[in-house]
């Protein structure tokens, strides 16, 4: 596994990171001899430094942003506030605003297979309005029915069906993920995407610049070019001070003519596939969608697509009706799993949507569905998540409703990739066990699954992770579900896990000093990381 900090050492990703820190040392220098060079400046710092500090205090944050920023400007006076200028978040430019919303309304002409709120809330009041605060957020969001869904609990068993749905693609293919890697499970989903392109289907790829920098070669986008596939690489390094650089493309998207889509935690590297071991067994999930909900994947594909390239798509060629897939080739194998798969005969209700920071989305969409869910929860609600580094919110809606007698359970995983957020994620167990809550770490490796399921009626799969990055800078997707057959098969795998995992107890729960110290001091920063 040395070859991706060792392609990281030799690829600009590293000369521009380089740059940055130079940056952000001449920024220390210039403030620390500012402040030393006269009373007055010193003053003036100090003012400055109030200022800032009233402002963060009346600022529409969360608490915690606002405690570590208050931080950051009474412990580093006129430095603080200098850091606070260039990181805090950011209204978008007039042009990116002109061009967003000029997406969403020719996106908006395009409503084929949406349904009104009021068949939902026929069938339940509550339902319908976590449905519409959703709707409210995220912007290219709408309700669907027609659509059948397959969760999968692992990555191999995604795979497989992705390449069988890849070969049955005849109009377009939309590849969005964090992270693509060369290997395997790379190689075998190229290797369709070539063949399609030179066969006539429009085959597009979007990686995030950062999640990838490690893992792509250079040159990656023009060979896809050279075999006729369209790319666009998200969010450009460059060696500049930016929070833009915070805001990274999360998401994980699969979709095939607008009526097969893909989304979980699984990204496209060999270690989503087990097809190389990292941390023991990977174990990730996620959920197939067969139907008219698919347009609202395709929907959000679109958006940060065209934003990201400047262009604008063809959206009626994308988003009106497409045929069944599979359609001239009914005597095959294939067209006979197709013809019992696509027909979209589920009852359940689907909302595809998107999350993202601020300004873009209103308000943090991943984080208030969570909560919509954990408040309302009857009976039980199970969450399957590689990070718990969560926010006073969710921290108190997950201790309210234990405290209610709601069965909470939360698994995480056994084995850590990165420690010092096992350490933040561990740090948060006693205070949730305290108030009932049930945690389980996952002894077979590393669970990656971003999975919450309630009461047998509401699901919520996608590539959100409960911490910061995730709620707060990231941009990502998730589907919401409601009385869909295919919620029983969620907690059904869910509980499966259960058993290869071990119940956290206060004692395996507790820190040691060293750990408390550093838990301590990265908290505090937790919600800029």
């Amino acid at each position: 596994m040395l070859r991706r900090p060792v392609r990281f050492l030799f690829s600009g990703y590293f000369v521009s990171a380089m740059i940055i820190i130079l940056e952000v040392v001449l920024i220390f220098w210039f403030a620390l001899e500012l402040s030393a060079y006269s009373g007055y400046i010193l003053a003036a710092m100090l003012l400055v430094c109030v200022v800032s500090a009233v402002v963060v205090l009346n600022a529409d944050y969360n608490p915690e942003y606002k405690i570590t920023w208050l931080f950051i400007i009474i412990f580093l006076p006129g430095l603080g506030t200098l850091l606070f200028i260039l990181f805090r978040r950011k209204k978008m430019s007039r042009r990116d605003a002109r061009r967003s919303m000029e997406i969403l309304d020719a996106m908006d002409e395009f409503s084929e297979g949406e349904v009104p709120m009021h068949e939902l809330r026929e069938a339940s009041g509550l339902a319908a309005g976590k449905a519409q605060a959703i709707i409210t957020d995220s912007p290219t969001s709408a309700l669907y029915r027609g659509t059948a869904s397959t969760f999968y609990s692992h990555g191999e068993d995604m795979y497989e069906a992705m390449l069988a749905d890849l070969e049955r693609a005849e109009r377009f293919i939309f590849i969005e993920y964090f992270i693509i890697e060369g290997g395997v499970m790379w190689d075998g989903i190229a290797e369709i995407l070539r063949r399609k392109a030179k066969a006539g289907v429009e085959v597009r790829v979007m990686y995030d610049d950062v999640g990838s920098m490690s893992t792509l070669p250079r040159g990656f986008n023009a060979r896809l070019r050279a075999d006729g596939i369209k790319t666009a690489t998200f969010g450009k390094v460059s060696p500049r001070i930016s929070s833009a650089h915070n805001n990274r493309d999360h998401r994980k998207f699969l979709i095939v003519d607008g009526r097969v889509g893909y989304t979980g935690g699984i990204n496209l590297a060999d270690e989503y596939i087990n097809a190389v071991m990292r941390f023991g067994y990977w174990k990730d999930g996620g959920i197939r969608l067969v139907g008219d909900s698919v347009v609202g994947f395709t929907k959000l594909f679109l958006w940060l697509w065209d934003m990201t390239t400047g262009k604008r798509s063809e959206y009626e060629r994308y988003l009106t009706r497409p045929p069944v897939l599979g359609k001239d080739a009914s005597d095959s194998e294939a067209s006979e799993d197709v013809a019992t798969d696509t027909k979209g005969e589920d009852d359940g209700f689907y909302l595809p949507y998107g999350s993202g920071p601020v300004p873009v989305y209103q308000r943090h969409v991943g984080e208030r569905a969570f909560l919509d869910i954990i408040n309302q929860a009857q009976r039980y609600v199970y969450i399957a998540t590689p990070y718990l580094i969560i926010n006073h919110d969710l921290t108190d809606a997950l201790r309210g409703a234990a405290l209610r007698g709601v069965d909470v359970r939360i698994i995480t995983p056994g084995t850590a990739d990165k420690k010092l957020v096992k350490m933040l994620t561990k740090s948060a167990y006693p205070y949730l066990m305290e108030a009932g809550v049930k945690i389980y770490e996952y002894a077979p490796g590393f669970i990656h699954e971003k999975t919450v399921v309630s009461d047998d009626e509401y699901a919520i799969v996608g590539s959100i992770n409960f911490d910061y990055r995730s709620l707060i800078h990231h941009y990502e997707d998730a589907v919401w579900i409601y009385r869909s057959s295919t919620i029983p098969h969620i907690r059904a795998e869910y509980e499966r896990t259960l058993a290869e995992c071990r119940i956290m107890t206060r004692k395996r729960a507790r820190l040691t000093l060293k750990e408390r110290i550093v838990r301590g001091f990265i908290r505090l920063f937790a919600p800029l990381l």
